[in-house]
């Protein structure tokens, strides 16, 4: 990114000094630098164009072929000095083709009818690829509706003291059910296992996509017997294992009271509160029950209502893993925070599978991940060619690929990955570019071994993506504050692309580091997070999709939420030119888009933006739904991170005229 030409939010003359966190937002810059531009290139690879037939010019094809012949030269002389390097072998190929073509072409274009040919020859091309990106993405969307399917079972105490939770089940129920449907577009499947005490009736329900057999079902069950304070939990826990288990995504909520039998199970003392203090009287083993659930492929949750239950989950961890407990202190907040888990799970079984479907018959890297910071000072340091996108000036820029600017600089950069994405790894790192001090930084690099997957044209498509959602979110924060007078900022960090001069198949995007908790909040599916929900975020989305009249919209908003600005990085770009940003497999077009409108629910801060609501003729609209699971939440500070969090014990029904209340706004 041309720091000059930027119109970050520390330089914006639109956006005055006292609405802006300068030092958050400097945190994710780089430093400024002159402007350097690049003559703009023009490709005529026929697979890499969106060049319309009408803008055929043999002058500009014997300057691309005189361009790619020097290029090709040059790249033959560094094979000589490389010859095992596969990218440069990749490269020549492609370049090879490419001059092959470009001759072809520039021969027939010397008659009329050549000139005829090479335009069918283009819309052709076109049209097949434009087949082809249809079906990736109706494969996309078949995946993500196939991995949002769900299997979710209640484990319940039902003795007495339960009956607020039991009740709260059968009236709310409803609210699950409808808002997975919309979400999603499918219906979840309901199990219920219902126990008590030893030698008591269990209450089974086997799975069901009916919300009213599931109900008349509940209805029947009454929260009653316990002979003494502890129950038979195992009973419960058998039945699970045997219930019929089917689709990808499996939630079982276990809500409970009291804990099992056995002293080393909990803290009471003496008979009077545990009957079987030596445990089990049928004498089945924990870690059998355990293990069969986790066999199943099951997500285990639980609702603990008092500190009786602690010890017994922390037995059943040791053996089985991760436990999810969900914080529940009055019975009207238990299913949303079910439906909370149950998004969450789904969201997170989608990301996974659409990763593979990118990644499928393709190898990954071999790293190992290293999450310690390395010692810079044993570092050594590569020499880097820099590549910057110069900001787009105006909306119709972004319609059109943007300029690049080149120069120099130097990286250090951590022998291992600390994380790795659904498409990249990700290092540690230090930068400096002109000759300005090292800053901390963060190296992306493609997981893909697939050499075609790896070449410059990918990387800058994601870097494009990122500068074209940096200058939308500029133009949404002066909208914000004409309108609000303490409107929260969106910005996006600064990335540049570099390239080693001694290997040039190592290739990264490089962003300064973000020193807080990761959030993700939409991606670019539909999928929307109830847990971290965003009225500003989720509007930005909406105004993106307006300003450019339908043609773009930014999604996949993910970053961290600092205290006064929204800190984001990797975006993804829905285009109604499906062939745009096709590297980056992210662009599902008008389709991604309706998706984004099945589940958006219109707020406040929509309606002071004047954005329409859009009908994309969906069967389930949440736009027009009276009532949201959003948490009207107060939050509180964490000393350590500076973030604000959402109290576990404020969360209502609101309506969807109320969600500003969560990002409080005053009108100027």
């Amino acid at each position: 990114m041309n720091r000059s030409y930027s119109t970050s939010l520390t330089t914006a003359s639109l956006i005055s000094d006292d609405g802006i966190p300068k030092d958050t937002v400097d945190s994710i810059r780089f430093i400024k630098r002159s402007h350097r531009t690049s003559a703009p290139t023009i490709d005529w690879d026929i697979e890499n164009t969106l060049v319309s037939p009408n803008d055929i010019d043999i002058d500009a094809l014997d300057a691309e072929f005189n361009r790619l012949s020097m290029d090709f030269k040059n790249k033959i002389i560094e094979l000589r000095k490389d010859p095992n390097n596969i990218s440069l072998h990749h490269t020549l190929t492609s370049t090879k083709e490419a001059l092959i073509r470009i001759q072809t072409w520039s021969s027939l274009l010397n008659t009329a009818d050549g000139l005829a040919v090479v335009k069918k020859n283009i819309a052709d091309q076109r049209s097949k690829e434009l087949i082809q990106r249809k079906y990736e993405i109706d494969e996309i969307l078949k995946v993500s509706k196939v991995q949002s399917a769900v299997d979710l079972c209640f484990l319940m105490d039902c003795t007495g003291s339960m009956r607020k939770y039991v009740d709260a089940t059968k009236t709310q129920i409803h609210q699950l059910t409808e808002t997975i449907l919309k979400l999603y577009s499918i219906k979840p499947h309901l199990a219920f296992v219902g126990y008590r005490d030893i030698n008591e009736s269990l209450e089974i329900l086997d799975f069901t996509n009916d919300e009213n057999i599931f109900r008349e079902y509940l209805h029947q069950v009454q929260a009653k017997g316990g002979d003494d304070t502890c129950e038979d939990v195992f009973s419960g826990l058998e039945s699970v294992a045997q219930l019929s288990w089917s689709n990808p995504n499996r939630l079982l909520v276990h809500i409970c009271d009291a804990p099992c039998h056995g002293q080393h199970y909990h803290e009471f003392q003496g008979t009077e509160n545990d009957t079987y203090l030596k445990g089990d009287p049928q004498n089945r083993e924990l870690s059998k029950l355990m293990l069969n659930i986790k066999r199943l492929g099951i997500t285990y949750s639980n609702i603990q209502l008092n500190e009786s239950t602690k010890k017994m989950f922390e037995e059943f961890s040791f053996i089985f893993g991760s436990i999810c407990e969900l914080h529940v202190s009055d019975p009207t907040c238990l299913i949303k925070r079910i439906i909370e888990k149950a998004s969450a799970l789904i969201e997170t079984s989608i990301k996974a599978t659409i990763s593979s479907y990118h990644n499928r018959n393709k190898s990954i890297k071999l790293y190992m991940l290293f999450s310690k910071e390395p010692n810079w000072n044993e570092l050594e340091i590569h020499d880097v060619n820099i590549t910057e996108i110069i900001s787009p000036h105006a909306i119709d820029d972004l319609f059109h690929p943007l300029l690049l600017s080149k120069t120099t600089g130097q990286i250090k950069i951590a022998p291992h990955p600390f994380a790795k994405g659904s498409l990249r790894f990700a290092f540690y790192g230090q930068y400096s570019s002109d000759n300005s001090p090292f800053v901390d930084v963060v190296f992306k690099e493609l997981a893909s071994t697939d050499t075609k997957a790896n070449t410059f044209i990918v990387y800058q498509e994601h870097l494009e993506i990122q500068a074209i959602a940096q200058f939308l979110a500029e133009q949404f924060n002066a909208e914000q504050q004409r309108i609000f007078r303490n409107f929260i900022p969106i910005a996006y960090a600064d990335a540049d692309l570099i390239q080693q001069q001694v290997d040039p198949s190592k290739i990264y995007q490089v962003e300064r580091r973000m020193h807080h908790e990761w959030h993700k909040w939409n991606n670019n599916s539909g999928g929307v997070s109830l847990n971290e929900y965003s009225t500003v975020l989720q509007a930005f989305s909406h105004w993106t999709y307006y300003k450019t009249s339908g043609r773009l919209m930014v999604v996949d908003l993910q970053g961290v939420k600092v205290d006064r600005a929204y800190l984001l990085t990797d975006p993804a770009l829905h285009c109604s030119d499906l062939l745009r940003f096709r590297e980056t497999r992210t662009n599902l077009g008008p389709k991604g888009m309706r998706q984004f409108f099945r589940t958006h629910v219109c707020s406040d801060v929509c309606t002071k933006l004047n954005l329409p609501i859009v009908n994309m003729e969906s069967n389930f609209n949440l736009s027009s739904r009276s009532d949201s699971l959003v948490c009207n939440a107060t939050t509180k500070t964490s000393d350590d991170l500076n973030l604000k969090t959402t109290e576990e014990n404020d969360f209502e029904t609101i309506n969807k005229n109320q969600l500003e209340t969560i990002e409080k706004f005053e009108l100027c």
